[in-house]
């Protein structure tokens, strides 16, 4: 396997340094082997540095610096170029092997035991176990004087000196404390997924700020800051006004626990065109910032350097819903390349195949990805090719647990290999066993479906409900006819209008021995079907409750089938399902009303352990998971398309790679109450009271608004106002007046 991000191998933090060296500013070049010569590699931590864009006679010079120190060095290409530190940055993120990120810059200091105590501080943090939570750490800068009497001590005690003279007002030694710098810790993956900095920014400035941006709505832990767009420009504020009062809060954690860097000072040419571009940075800052909130559209993911395949095909288009749905995985996929399959079959829908594998030789594409292969004749065609040759593809779609999605290297749904019993027919341990059926449990009872349902009620609850009276009940779930299982994996039934009209026909005999048939029709569907026999349950009926309330189930295919096996419910598949398995349910015998009635009334007991086999499969080797942002979209003949607009994944598994894991997500809302606003207290509690203020105006000048309006009506129609009156001894008083 692919050891990558997440693998047992990987180290706990990867140190980046973007630099590049200016035979104009030799003291470069000094800084970086100062910087380098401070790093003491561990198994936990292992330090970079990206050469971008050096003059080719020094860059000699800096490898040897690096190789001395046991630092990495890594030429990054960019001569010619304006510096840009973002684009350093991403370049070394893409190289590197640790679980977690962060960056230094040649002018950054630090204690001997700063990065024993910054993994620490990482661990109780919970980076790279919730994929979002990022901090950054203070940065302390010196004056020009305060650089000097630095570099002069050797004392190992003198970055808490000079923060405890930052915290005395030392204004000679210490220009400012930056609670929020450059050098941020945030998960590998997650930063390669929204595609690190903007390619936008050129050189120095706003690059950082516009990052931290997206990261912090991904997370949304922060309450954003009033007049968040407005840049006060100074870290130093008291008022929770602005985004640099929000960014100050990133840091505020690490600060609290002691960590932070020092940032020696240096000139700022401005001849020098990595300052230069400040200006041009400051002017799309807040373009991107309104952006981001707007579309929720990050730069392209950024993509391993040890990523599955180094290019491949995905059919469509890119900033498209399957697309974006992608985002966490593309890092450690590969490069991809988009492709319309249409272009590669003629109108015949004959397979173009020496038109495809050009293109697949003069990109170098080494596989294929397909969103359902079945979805059109001509990416079907596609598949099929792949499975002929033998040319690597994965397929991806949703599971049939919640969150569930599967990337598949050995066929799709039914046809696939990956479901044959020799992948999961073993016996559990003790702890595997226990933990499937606690998640067994949590899906039965847990409020997450794959599509939308109803209130659940109980299965006794809806018994009472539909008046079942004691008849056993069969439950049939019916899908979706345009769905790719049921027109390609419908087996013997032929289509979900011929299973229809079988249930209703075994109804009617089914009905004659004490048993009632449940239908409930696709959350999606629009079309009502014609029953004569079985019962249509109400839309809003949960699956949940008709299980519970179940003997047996009946399917074509459905997904359901998989939860009727979690209850212990005898189910019958009618078609070509990926779980029909003997013991976990049984295929039906034939397609006959008669056959089936005998069948369902003696019935069968299902084995549990076989279940828990299966299901632990499932959860454990096989899915990914993901929660999905979903719109519902109406087609033209008014059915329901539920539409998947991204998907957070938090579990990652591509077959030949280690599975990337995190928690799973729980939402994280810092309050204004914590001690992390202490500095913006007094602000805070100003503009509460300010708020009920407003609130008492508004409500007093409504009430003036209101006698206002009732004593222009007196003087307009007096005898309408006492006759409207609430007063009933005062309705009198409209006889003294003419009506108008």
């Amino acid at each position: 396997m692919k050891d990558l991000v997440h693998s047992p191998a990987s180290t706990q933090l990867s140190v980046i340094v973007p630099f590049r060296a200016d035979p104009s500013s030799p003291y470069l070049v000094e800084r970086l082997e100062g910087l380098c010569k401070c790093f003491k590699n561990t198994r936990e931590v292992e330090f970079i540095v990206i050469d971008s864009g050096s003059p080719t006679e020094l860059r000699k010079n800096i490898s040897s610096i690096c190789e001395e120190n046991g630092v990495r060095y890594i030429h990054h290409d960019t001569a010619g170029q304006v510096f840009s530190i973002g684009a350093a940055r991403d370049y070394g993120v893409t190289h590197a092997t640790g679980r977690a990120v962060t960056f230094l810059d040649v002018d950054l200091r630090f204690s001997d035991d700063f990065f024993d105590r910054l993994v620490r501080f990482m661990s109780s943090y919970g980076i790279s176990r919730q994929k979002k939570k990022f901090f950054t750490v203070p940065c302390l800068y010196l004056t020009q004087e305060g650089t000097d009497e630095f570099l002069a001590s050797c004392e190992d005690q003198r970055m808490l000196d000079f923060y405890l003279r930052w915290l005395d007002g030392d204004n000679h030694a210490i220009q400012n404390m930056a609670p929020c710098s450059s050098v941020m810790v945030v998960d590998r993956l997650h930063y390669l997924s929204v595609g690190g900095h903007r390619p936008e920014f050129r050189g120095h400035g706003y690059e950082d700020f516009e990052l931290y941006h997206r990261l912090m709505v991904e997370e949304g832990a922060l309450p954003r800051a009033r007049d968040y767009y407005h840049d006060t420009k100074t870290w130093d504020t008291a008022t929770y006004r602005g985004f640099r009062s929000q960014l100050s809060l990133l840091g505020r954690h690490a600060m609290m626990a002691n960590i932070f860097v020092i940032h020696l000072w240096h000139p700022r040419p401005r001849s020098n065109s990595f300052y230069a571009n400040l200006a041009a940075n400051r002017e799309i800052w807040l373009e991107f910032f309104r952006k981001f909130d707007s579309n929720r559209q990050h730069p392209s993911p950024l993509v391993s350097t040890g990523a599955r395949f180094g290019k491949f095909i995905m059919f469509g288009k890119p900033r498209t819903a399957p697309a974006d749905c992608l985002k966490d995985v593309l890092p450690i996929l590969g490069e991809v390349l988009f492709v319309n399959e249409q272009d590669f079959v003629d109108d015949e829908m004959r397979l173009l195949d020496a038109d495809l594998a050009a293109l697949i030789e003069q990109h170098g594409v080494q596989a294929m990805l397909f969103p359902n292969p079945y979805a059109n004749p001509a990416r079907l065609e596609v598949y099929d090719w792949c499975r002929r040759t033998g040319f690597p593809y994965l397929c991806w779609e949703r599971g049939a647990l919640p969150d569930s999605w599967f990337f598949d290297n050995r066929g799709f749904n039914f046809d696939s290999a990956s479901y044959a019993e020799q992948n999961w027919q073993r016996d559990l341990t003790s702890d595997e066993r226990s933990a499937v059926i606690r998640y067994i449990n949590e899906v039965l009872t847990g409020a997450n479906t794959l599509e939308r349902q109803g209130l659940r009620i109980s299965g006794e609850g809806l018994a009472a409900k539909l008046r079942v009276g004691g008849r056993k009940v069969l439950f049939v779930p019916l899908q979706r006819p345009s769905d790719t299982v049921i027109r390609h994996f419908a087996g013997g039934v032929g289509s979900q209008e011929a299973f229809l009209e079988f249930i209703d026909e075994a109804a009617e005999k089914l009905n004659r021995r004490g048993w009632v048939v449940l239908c409930k029709k696709h959350p999606l569907e629009s079309e009502v079907p014609t029953l004569q026999h079985a019962q249509l349950v109400p839309d809003d009926t949960h699956f949940i409750d008709l299980l519970e309330l179940a003997d047996a189930v009946a399917v074509i295919n459905s997904g359901v089938g998989v939860y009727a096996a979690m209850m212990g419910k005898p189910c019958y598949v009618f078609g070509n399902a990926f779980y029909a398995f003997q013991g976990i349910n049984q295929c039906a015998s034939a397609v006959d009303p008669a056959a089936f009635c005998s069948q369902v009334t003696s019935s069968y007991t299902v084995d549990m352990e076989r279940v828990y086999q299966f299901i632990h499969y499932l959860r454990n080797d096989f899915y990914s998971f993901g929660r999905p942002s979903t719109k519902i979209r109406q087609e033209k003949d008014g059915s329901l398309r539920n539409i998947t607009t991204g998907i957070d994944f938090y579990e990652i598994r591509i077959p030949g790679m280690h599975p990337v894991i995190y928690q799973r997500p729980e939402e994280r809302r810092i309050s204004t109450g914590s001690p992390l606003f202490e500095r913006f207290r007094l602000d805070l509690e100003q503009e509460g009271n300010r708020e009920k203020i407003a609130v008492r105006e508004t409500a007093v000048t409504r009430r003036k608004d209101k006698w206002a309006a009732k004593l222009r009506k007196l003087f307009r129609d007096p005898h309408a106002f006492f006759g409207d009156s609430r007063v009933q001894f005062l309705r009198p008083l409209r006889f003294a007046f003419p009506r108008r």
